[in-house]
């Protein structure tokens, strides 16, 4: 569930005085979303786990300068998030294989029904990584970290229309697209 917007301002400025307590808290608030919404991105764990700790260390860097402007912090990690996904895919020189989940490596599991799950969700995931970049932080914040339409609409700064629109057209089009592989 996303943070209480309304209580982070004194909990910034506390930060940005030198309290490490409010740092820590800030971290254990937004640490959890940035990880999914860059894990999202890079399907990689150690490099959605870098990736994610290079963000608060940017953000620890930043927060003397930062200048609280009623926008939820998360609009600004989720901001230094892309831009660090953004520059780890122009490093990546080639993709990396998926690795194979633990059911299939013990073979304790039903081996043939997870290899068809995996099947499903890298097809889901290949189609969701061709919507644009605005509806997969809708699709993500919407339906993955459970932020109302409100929030989505705060933290990507947009009107509550426009990332219904957004919304409305990614989910229709990853329909037509999943209908169109099945």
């Amino acid at each position: 569930m996303p943070p209480n917007y309304g209580s982070e301002e004194p909990l910034i400025i506390r930060a940005q005085q030198g309290d490490a307590e409010a740092v820590a808290q800030l971290y254990e608030a937004h640490a959890p979303a940035v990880y999914r919404y860059v894990y999202f991105r890079v399907r990689d764990r150690q490099a959605a786990e870098d990736l994610t700790a290079d963000v608060f260390v940017r953000m620890v860097e930043a927060l003397p300068h930062f200048e609280y402007r009623g926008v939820p912090f998360a609009a600004w990690l989720f901001r230094v998030a892309h831009d660090r996904v953004v520059d780890h895919h122009r490093r990546a020189d080639r993709r990396r294989a998926e690795p194979l989940p633990d059911t299939l490596m013990d073979g304790t599991a039903d081996t043939e029904g997870a290899a068809l799950e995996t099947q499903s969700n890298a097809v889901l995931m290949g189609r969701l990584s061709e919507l644009t970049d605005e509806q997969q932080a809708v699709l993500q914040l919407r339906f993955i970290e459970g932020y109302s339409l409100d929030q989505t609409a705060s933290v990507l700064n947009k009107t509550q229309g426009a990332v219904k629109g957004l919304q409305h057209r990614a989910l229709r089009q990853l329909a037509r697209w999943l209908k169109r592989d099945a």
